[in-house]
């Protein structure tokens, strides 16, 4: 049978699959931030994510959920009772994300949240939804996580991010465009999946160019991204490749304009980089950690959250904005659980399908769950707004105004 386009797209674009042998769970710890801790029956919630995953490793957002669920639960958790966290490091490999799976329903979580599952989307959601439990707060990376009727997540996440790093250089003049992916078979269809988006704004990718997995030398690809007379850069990479090739490009003087996923760079990443940081320009769809907190006043509880963690990567200057991702979800999740008579996996997700206009602390819009609307091939997308930021050399500054890649 011929499969769709889309469907072709799930595993082209289904980013970077890391083999693995060990799936890891852990609880939550118990520490305080003050108030009255949560002393009741444990809600048990997870987070299928990979964290020893070389290449794919979001390990700031699993550490971030920690620090989200032991703040909460200082905070006296869901009327008294605690959050348990179980965390399943899928170590990037399809077949663990569908152990991670087993894990989470043998173990009887009532949500997941903040996941991250690039390697298998799709069989990962369905699972999930055939044993009734909602994906609250997922960073969505396919398309398969847009169509899912479990996922819920006020964010555009980091494959509509892609689009916002098109829409940025673009506003800044720059119509020759390369695109920089991994070398992997699954990003290969990568051009082809955003080719009409950046034909649609006026613009064309001249060169298309795979970066080798360990690549210690990266001067080649620097020489062919400035091929054809470009003049922009799409870094569709992993956080650790994009600051490699971002410290080539530095030492080699590149003239090439850069849009950047925030998330890729710590405030620590971006000062180390120099020049280079300066004169890109980056988006999220939430705002960079270092922003002002008069612009951002709800940055300043979750500054607190992950400074009381005590964990040194989760100080200000080594945070990315992943780890904002986590902490919206259990924000989210507390305000839906906290109505509830019953605390089951049935009853969450039917709670985030009636749930309206949920506070997610002025970082992100105010969130209705279940207001989704088609975007492209992307069926049900919840917020397509994004942030556009600049680095002055010691901060991120975001623009507090943020965009929508509807009306771009």
């Amino acid at each position: 049978m011929t499969r769709t386009f889309s469907q072709r797209l799930v595993p082209a674009i289904a980013s970077l699959a890391a083999a693995g042998l060990v799936i890891s769970g852990c609880s939550s710890s118990d520490a305080e931030t003050g108030g009255s801790a949560a002393t009741g029956e444990p809600i048990r919630v997870g987070q299928i994510i990979p964290i020893e995953a070389p290449g794919i490793s979001v390990a700031s957002q699993a550490a971030g959920l920690t620090a989200a669920v032991d703040a909460f639960n200082a905070r006296g958790g869901v009327n008294g009772r605690p959050l348990e966290l179980i965390q399943c490091d899928s170590v990037g490999d399809p077949n663990k994300e569908l152990d991670c799976v087993d894990k989470m329903i043998a173990d009887g979580v009532v949500a997941t949240l903040a996941d991250f599952t690039a390697a298998s989307p799709q069989a990962v959601s369905e699972k999930l939804a055939s044993a009734g439990i909602p994906r609250i707060g997922m960073n969505p990376m396919n398309i398969a996580d847009f169509t899912a009727p479990n996922v819920y997540t006020p964010f555009s996440g980091s494959l509509l991010t892609l689009f916002g790093t098109v829409d940025t250089l673009v506003a800044n003049g720059k119509t020759k465009l390369t695109l920089m992916r991994p070398d992997l078979p699954v990003t290969a269809m990568l051009n082809q999946f955003i080719g009409p988006f950046v034909q649609s704004k006026g613009a064309e990718i001249v060169n298309e160019v795979a970066v080798g997995a360990g690549a210690t030398d990266y001067t080649q690809f620097v020489a062919a991204a400035e091929r054809n007379d470009a003049q922009g850069v799409i870094m569709a990479l992993t956080a650790t490749e994009s600051n490699q090739i971002a410290e080539a490009f530095n030492q080699l003087g590149s003239k090439l304009s850069f849009a950047l996923a925030a998330t890729g760079f710590t405030q620590t990443d971006l000062q180390n980089l120099g020049d280079f940081a300066t004169t890109s320009v980056y988006t999220s769809p939430v705002p960079a950690p270092s922003s002002s907190t008069d612009d951002f006043p709800g940055l300043v509880d979750f500054l607190d959250d992950m400074e009381a963690s005590g964990d040194a990567d989760l100080e200000r200057s080594e945070l990315n904005g992943t780890e904002i991702f986590s902490w919206l979800s259990v924000r989210a999740f507390g305000e839906v659980a906290e109505g509830l008579d019953t605390i089951s996996a049935n009853a969450v997700a039917q709670g985030f399908m009636n749930a309206k206009n949920l506070d997610m602390a002025g970082l992100v819009p105010a969130w209705t769950p279940n207001a989704t609307e088609p975007f492209g091939i992307f069926q049900r997308v919840s917020n397509s707004k994004m942030y556009r930021m600049s680095f002055d050399g010691d901060v991120v500054v975001t623009d507090p105004n943020q965009y929508d890649l509807r009306s771009q």
